[in-house]
């Protein structure tokens, strides 16, 4: 059906035509890159969960789920009594301990003149010296209490990691936390990547090229880098696992949305022509091929690829032959 109505077409446009300015083009042959369309998700590559790292009462909670929090940010705070109380009170071991060192040091730098002076025997020097090492070793303990105390206190006070977004918010106002229990959890919009599925048949071609383009909703494309191939297919689809860093910056892309990549396996030639070049009808396709002797000749095409700007012609035109450059040229009586 489709070829007769080819015949008829073309039986009715060769009936009368004239031409004006006949400018042709040549049919060029490129070289273009094959590309494997797969469905992609979006992940943030940094996502956790802060936990508390020391018992208490929670206080105070800034932020909620779907808040931007940025880095350093307080997001959880913990009544900070119990820990306030036990560093002044690791300080004031400090202050003790100090205290005894400086007088056990002025007790050992006098038996140490009066041993230099044969008035203390060297027993009563070696007394001194352990009495100073025992003391100078307290001052040590009693400074590493006091930087464990600090570090319990701070604890109290919870702060972003990085900057990002509150996905799940584990405790309320008032309730009371143990060291190792959830907190918050967010993620970083900064920093995201593209997880896709490659078939088995085309793991080898796309691990050679390592080139991806990741489609957006608006029609436009954004290449994609640090491809990273993982070197076992998954069960039971025996694909092969293929993660993608993609810019976040000015994207409105948010993990867990789906995307289209564009995957290379492979490249091929291609005959290409303007679009003006090609008359469409329905289903069929076809250009003007110049001949030198009998003028321009009808001639039905297979297309590919069709654009504003060029048709990617697959059979019925051989690169370096000339086409109508513009259909408007054929006048027809």
């Amino acid at each position: 059906m489709t070829s007769l109505r080819f015949v008829l077409i073309v039986s009715t446009l060769f009936l009368s035509f004239t031409t004006v300015a006949q400018q042709s083009i040549e049919a060029i042959a490129t070289q273009q890159p094959e590309w494997l369309k797969l469905n992609g998700v979006v992940e943030a590559t940094q996502r956790s969960t802060v936990s508390a790292q020391t018992a208490g009462t929670v206080v105070e909670l800034p932020y909620d789920v779907d808040d931007m929090v940025p880095q350093g940010e307080l997001i959880v705070r913990l009544e900070d009594s119990e820990q306030r109380a036990r560093l002044q009170q690791r300080e004031a071991g400090l202050s003790s301990a100090e205290a005894t060192l400086s007088q056990t040091r002025k007790q050992y730098e006098r038996v140490q003149q009066l041993f230099e002076q044969d008035v203390a025997s060297t027993s009563e020097l070696d007394q001194a010296k352990t009495a100073l090492d025992r003391a100078q070793s307290a001052v040590k303990q009693a400074k590493a209490a006091v930087e464990e105390a600090q570090k319990q206190l701070s604890y109290t006070r919870v702060k972003a990691p990085y900057a990002g977004i509150v996905t799940d918010r584990w405790v309320e106002l008032g309730e009371s936390v143990q060291p190792g229990q959830r907190l918050i959890t967010g993620l970083s919009l900064e920093q995201l990547r593209v997880v896709v599925e490659v078939p088995q048949q085309f793991n080898a071609t796309a691990r050679n090229f390592s080139t991806a383009k990741i489609a957006l909703g608006d029609g436009a494309f954004i290449d994609a880098n640090q491809l990273t191939f993982f070197p076992y297919a998954e069960l039971p689809s025996h694909s092969f696992r293929l993660r993608m860093m993609m810019p976040s910056q000015g994207l409105r892309v948010l993990p867990g949305s789906a995307v289209d990549v564009w995957l290379k396996i492979g490249e091929r030639t291609v005959i290409e022509v303007p679009r003006s070049a090609v008359r469409i009808d329905g289903e069929l396709r076809a250009v003007y091929v110049m001949d030198s002797e009998k003028g321009p000749q009808l001639r039905q095409v297979y297309t590919g690829r069709v654009d504003q700007q060029q048709v990617e012609i697959q059979a019925g035109l051989k690169a370096g032959e000339r086409v109508l450059e513009d259909w408007s040229q054929i006048h027809y009586e």
